[in-house]
C-alpha cells in the first residue's frame, strides 16, 4: 500500500484517468467506421451526382469510407425520415436541397419537423433556377411564353417535380398567368417529357436541365435572382421581364440527426470546407451552374430556417392547403 493511501483508492483513480484518456481517445478517433450519406432521392438525379462526389472527396477527407444510399421516395422524405430517426453518431448523414424545406407546406402528414429534427453540417452549392422551354415550342423567348400564357389561359402546360413546387407557385402568384400544371415523380421524368414535347416548360436548375440547354435539346428562357448568370449571360431574369419577386434558389447541403455532438459537426464542417476547396470539386459545381458555397454550419442553418419560414410566408398568401 502506498503510504496514505488505499490501494484501492488508487485503482479507482487510475481507473478515472484510463477512463477519461479512452473518451478523449474515442471523440479524437472519429470516424472510426464507414460513414452511410442517404440520398433521398433514385440514382441518376443531380443529387445523386453531387452526393457521390461529395461522398468521394469527404471520405478522402477524413481517411474512411463514406458509403452513399439512394433511399427515394415521397418526395425525399423516406430518406430524410430514416436520417432523423438514425443515432445522432456522425455516421448517418443526409444531402438535402431547397424541397427539403418547402415540402413541409405541401405534406399534412410529416414524419419529421424539417428544421428542429436536423444538425446542419455544411451547404455544398447553391444556384438559381431557370425556365426551360422544349424547343419546338411555339414561344421563343420567354417574353413570348408569357405573351402565349396570357392569351390563352391554361393551355400553357408545366412540368412540375413532386406534387407541389414552391417556385412554380412563386411565379404564378408574381407572374399571374394561368398555365396548366403536370406534375410528375421526379425531375428526370419530367425532363423526359420536357424533350419530348410532351409539355412546353419547366422551371428547374443548370443542375438537372444544363447539359440539356448546352446539347440544344433544352431552351433556357428565363432565371430566377437579381442578376443574370454568368454562365448563360443572353438568359434574362425574371424580373427584366416584369415579373419581380422572383426570390428562389436551389441549394444543395448536408445534415445530421438532431443533436450532433459539436465536436463531430465541427470535424465534418471543417473537411467539407476542404471538400469544397478541392479545384476538381468546383469545376464540377461550376459545370452544373452551381456556385460553391460557404461551408459551415451555421450557413446552412440560415439557408435552412430562411427557407422554411419563406415558404410558409408564401403557403399563408397563396393558401396553399397541403394533402394528407
Amino acid at each position: 500500500m502506498t503510504q496514505g493511501i488505499p490501494r484501492r483508492t488508487l485503482a479507482f483513480a487510475a481507473a478515472a484517468v484510463a477512463l477519461a484518456a479512452f473518451g478523449a481517445q474515442a471523440q479524437e478517433a472519429y470516424p472510426s467506421r464507414p460513414i452511410k450519406l442517404v440520398i433521398p432521392f433514385p440514382a441518376g438525379g443531380s443529387s445523386d451526382g453531387i452526393g457521390r462526389q461529395v461522398a468521394d472527396k469527404l471520405g478522402g477527407v477524413l481517411k474512411q469510407t463514406v458509403v452513399v444510399e439512394n433511399k427515394g421516395g415521397a418526395g425525399g422524405m423516406i430518406g430524410a425520415d430514416f436520417v432523423a430517426k438514425s443515432p445522432p453518431d456522425g455516421y448517418t448523414l443526409v444531402l438535402v436541397d431547397v424541397f427539403h424545406t418547402s415540402t413541409p407546406i405541401y405534406t399534412r402528414k410529416m414524419p419529421y419537423d424539417a428544421v428542429k429534427d436536423f444538425t446542419p453540417v455544411s451547404l455544398v452549392g447553391r444556384s438559381p433556377a431557370f425556365l426551360v422551354a422544349n424547343p419546338s415550342f411555339e414561344a421563343k423567348t420567354a417574353r413570348e411564353a408569357l405573351a402565349f400564357a396570357k392569351a390563352q389561359p391554361g393551355k400553357l402546360t408545366m412540368a412540375i417535380a413532386g406534387t407541389g413546387s414552391v417556385v412554380v407557385d412563386l411565379f404564378r402568384a408574381r407572374s399571374g398567368v394561368q398555365f396548366t400544371s403536370v406534375p410528375y415523380r421526379g425531375s428526370s421524368p419530367a425532363l423526359v417529357d420536357l424533350m419530348s414535347g410532351q409539355v412546353n416548360v419547366m422551371i428547374t436548375t443548370m443542375a438537372s436541365a444544363g447539359t440539356h440547354v448546352k446539347a440544344g435539346k433544352l431552351r433556357a428562357l428565363a432565371v430566377t435572382g437579381e442578376r443574370r448568370n454568368a454562365d448563360f449571360p443572353d438568359v434574362p431574369t425574371f424580373s427584366e421581364l416584369g415579373v419581380n419577386g422572383m426570390n428562389y434558389e436551389q441549394w444543395f447541403g448536408i445534415m445530421g440527426p438532431a443533436n450532433l455532438p459539436k465536436p463531430v459537426v465541427d470535424r465534418l464542417a471543417a473537411a467539407m470546407g476542404e471538400v469544397l476547396r478541392m479545384p476538381d470539386v468546383r469545376e464540377r459545381l461550376a459545370g452544373m451552374a452551381l456556385d460553391v458555397a460557404l461551408p459551415g454550419p451555421a450557413e446552412m442553418k440560415q439557408k435552412v430556417e430562411g427557407d422554411a419560414a419563406q415558404w410558409l410566408k408564401l403557403a399563408q398568401e397563396l393558401d396553399i392547403k397541403p394533402l394528407d
